[in-house]
């Protein structure tokens, strides 16, 4: 099980989001999760941290510190032909394992931005889960 932990310059007080990505394939590319604050943000893909890492067991654990309060959603693929993309397949369908925070699922689409938030106190830890489906 790899940890990460992404860095930040933040305000004094400041919370933190911790997650678990289950379902990856061992061994196979990297996993990459993306940190949004907004569906604006969201929709534009500008997310406001990355996290990169070696697929090497069945989980990973990812930590974003020094988080201000608000609503943050998760994005994750595991990129297993190593091209630093999500494959698709016929109408966008994503043809690589990926899912979003609170194991959130959309039905014909992706899942809002609302379904997926996790709220992040001013202070304390907020945790979710990712399980990746294909």
């Amino acid at each position: 099980m790899a940890l990460m932990v992404v860095t930040f310059t933040g305000a004094a007080t400041a919370g933190e989001l911790r997650a678990t990505v289950r379902n990856v394939k061992p061994n196979q590319g990297k996993v990459m999760v993306a940190l949004f604050d907004s569906a604006e943000a969201e929709k534009a893909k500008t997310p406001r941290a990355g996290y990169f890492a070696a697929a090497l067991g069945t989980e990973l654990q990812v930590v974003f510190p020094d988080l201000p309060a608000g609503r943050y959603g998760l994005i994750a693929f595991q990129d297993l032909d190593n091209n630093g993309e999500l494959a698709t397949g016929l109408f966008g369908i994503p043809a690589e394992p990926h899912g979003f925070s609170r194991s959130a699922r959309g039905s014909f689409g992706p899942p809002s931005f609302d379904d997926y938030a996790v709220a992040v106190g001013a202070a304390g830890v907020a945790t979710t889960e990712i399980r990746l489906v294909e």
